[in-house]
């Protein structure tokens, strides 16, 4: 039985599960990569998560806040720093959505220049 999408691809990010899969998906990474990230046994762990069938525990919940570069509070509450500017915002995202490390350190190296400059 094939399964329908009934939100049009959209993800509900109104809850935490609904979070968890926006962070995931805007990282690029599967289930399955986010599951060996966090050092956990298979995708099933992510798709409870994701599907608000299983609860966060504290050290999970620290664990994606490190992954993800975003606050516990935005994964269990949805509250975002409204005191960040939004080039900010657009450099974090642009940071995250790197695939490499070696591409994320070499972009942190461009701004670590910039910042020198400024002076």
């Amino acid at each position: 039985m094939k399964k329908v999408n009934r939100n049009n691809g959209a993800i509900d990010v109104t809850t935490v599960g609904g979070r968890i899969k926006k962070l995931r998906t805007d990282a690029g990474f599967t289930q399955e990569e986010l599951a060996a990230r966090l050092h956990l046994e298979g995708k099933s762990a992510i798709s409870n998560y994701e599907n608000n069938s299983r609860g966060v525990s504290a050290e999970m919940l620290m664990q994606l806040s490190r992954l993800f570069h975003v606050s516990a509070d935005y994964i269990l509450n949805g509250d975002s720093p409204d005191n960040l500017d939004p080039i900010v915002n657009e450099a974090i995202e642009i940071l995250n959505n790197l695939k490499t490390d070696k591409a994320k350190k070499s972009a942190l190296e461009m701004l670590r220049q910039i910042q020198i400059l400024e002076g």
